[in-house]
């Protein structure tokens, strides 16, 4: 059987160095889920658009995002701080997990 794959979009205030951190985190803890994870990072401006494209399963983001985005948005400031970092985790992969199970 293939590796499933999810399409997540990091979100940081500069697009790189907050979201390439959080893709690593993102990777890890992917692969406990025997997935992958094909992390994108981009600016909170940008995610609205660029989710309307489709193929995006979540986005994880330490900044607002603006608009109405239309798949599940985590609040990943944890995996940044440490704070709350074991809630963060169990949020991403019981969202991870209801993704995985209806592809």
């Amino acid at each position: 059987m293939a590796k499933k794959t999810l399409n997540i979009l990091a979100v940081c205030g500069s697009g790189v160095v907050c979201s390439s951190m959080i893709a690593t985190r993102l990777e890890d803890i992917m692969k406990s889920l025997g997935a992958t994870a094909n992390v994108t990072g981009l600016l909170p401006n940008s995610v609205e658009s660029y989710v309307e494209r489709g193929g995006i399963d979540m986005v994880i983001t330490t900044s607002p995002i603006p608009g109405d985005i239309k798949v599940p948005v985590i609040n990943g400031v944890a995996l940044l701080s440490g704070f709350g970092e074991e809630q963060c985790i169990e949020e991403i992969t019981k969202v991870a997990q209801e993704i995985l199970a209806t592809k």
